[in-house]
This record gives structure tokens, C-alpha cells and sequence, in this order.
């Protein structure tokens, strides 16, 4: 499909894959409803869909929370009160610098930092750190072949419609990234559109594009949104 006809609000054409990957029974029953309908929308306006194996995905969020950590780690190690970030008076350099990161860290910035650091010592790097960039390296390979098929990747945004504040533990939380984290680790663009409701709440759809397509996934963002928008449109009496 051509940037021409996309402009033109067409989906004619446009080829779109799904990661089997990002569908499990583990997944809410009212998302899958819902992401499914709005594949099924997508078809009678002309789009392939065809779905296809990423098996990298499965490995994402746990590769993900040992690259990121780790970045985390080295980078804000610079934040010490005397090169960057505000200070806290201390009696010396090493208690100045302990008080200012204890203040003026979050919890999950201190649990990162513990964690990067961790995957970046001496004995761990190589089992850690070494073993998850070659995963995000895999990745970055299968998601390249299904760019050389597809235009699109389409799956869900979460795989718990919009929840309640404190409703999920931290374990929780971070699995609510399955959906999302190849975007991060492929360097893709990508963007999330409501597809409807489960139970009332907000279901997200998450559509991902090469790296490099942005003004492309923003065009076929808003052609998938004036689609679904049109299709839970109640008739005319």
C-alpha cells in the first residue's frame, strides 16, 4: 500500500502480521474479544491479515529487565550531587553522596540501579548482560524478517484492560510490558489506540512499524482509528 493511499484514508492492500505470540490464554478474555474485533473490522476494509511465529517474544520482558537495569545502573551513576542533579550536604564526600542519591532516588530507580548493577559484576556480565543483548540481537533479527513481509505488526497493548490504581503487584506491573517491550528493544516505532471496552475499561491496540517508519505507522494509525471508529458507530435508525 502507498503513502498516497494511506493519506487517502484507504486500508486496501495494507498488509498487517500477528504475532501468535502475543495471544495466550493468559491473556483477559475481554481484550482478546476485543482485539479480535478489531482485526475483523480491519479485514472488511481490505487488510491482510496473516499470522506468524516471533518466538524471541517470550523472552522480552526478562531480557528487557536485565538491559534496562543495567543501563540504568551505568548511567545514572554520573547523578552523585557534584557532576549532575541537585545535592545533599553531607560531612563528607562519601556521606554527601550517599544522602543525595538515598533522598533523591525513587524506589525503582534504587531497585534498578541494585539490579543493573548486579548484571553488570564481575562473574554475572557474561551470564546477564552478555546472554541478553544476544536475545535482543535474535529479536531484532525475526521482527526484521517479518518488516521484509508485513508493514505492520499488530497485537494487543496489554493483556489486562485499564486497571484499577494499587490493583497489581510490581511483578504484575512489569508483565503488563509483554506486548510492548519488542518496540523497545527493536527500536520500532510504535503506538496504542483504544479498540474498545472490556468490562467497561479500555482495551488498547498496539500496532509496531520498521524502524525508520514513523510518518508511516502515523498514517496507518489514523486510517485503523477512522475504521474502528466507523465500525462501532451505531446505525442510522
Amino acid at each position: 500500500i502507498s503513502a498516497a493511499e494511506l493519506k487517502g484514508g484507504t486500508l486496501r492492500g495494507l498488509r498487517v502480521g500477528v504475532p501468535t505470540e502475543f495471544f495466550s490464554d493468559t491473556m483477559d478474555a475481554g481484550v482478546l474479544s476485543e482485539v479480535h474485533r478489531a482485526i475483523d473490522t480491519l479485514k472488511r476494509e481490505g487488510v491482510e491479515v496473516e499470522e506468524l511465529s516471533l518466538p524471541s517474544i517470550l523472552y522480552g520482558v526478562t531480557t528487557y529487565y536485565i538491559i534496562a537495569p543495567a543501563e540504568a545502573s551505568s548511567n545514572l551513576a554520573r547523578f552523585d550531587g557534584i557532576r549532575f542533579g541537585p545535592r545533599v550536604e553531607g560531612a563528607s564526600h562519601v556521606d554527601m553522596v550517599e544522602k543525595t542519591r538515598a533522598r533523591l532516588f525513587g524506589h525503582e530507580v534504587k531497585a534498578r540501579i541494585m539490579i543493573g548493577t548486579y548484571a553488570l559484576s564481575a562473574g554475572y556480565y557474561d551470564a546477564y548482560y552478555i546472554r541478553a543483548q544476544q536475545v535482543r540481537a535474535k529479536m531484532a533479527q525475526e521482527f526484521q524478517s517479518a518488516f521484509d513481509r508485513f508493514d505492520i505488526l499488530l497485537g494487543p497493548t496489554s493483556p489486562v484492560p485499564a486497571f484499577k490504581l494499587g490493583g497489581l503487584d510490581p511483578i504484575q506491573l512489569k508483565m503488563l510490558d509483554y506486548c510492548t517491550i519488542p518496540a523497545n528493544l527493536t527500536g520500532s516505532p510504535a503506538i496504542s489506540l483504544n479498540c474498545g471496552l472490556a468490562e467497561g475499561l479500555p482495551v488498547g491496540l498496539h500496532l509496531m512499524a520498521a524502524p525508520g517508519q514513523d510518518e508511516r505507522l502515523l498514517q496507518v494509525a489514523y486510517c485503523v482509528e477512522q475504521a474502528l471508529g466507523e465500525s462501532r458507530r451505531p446505525p442510522l435508525p
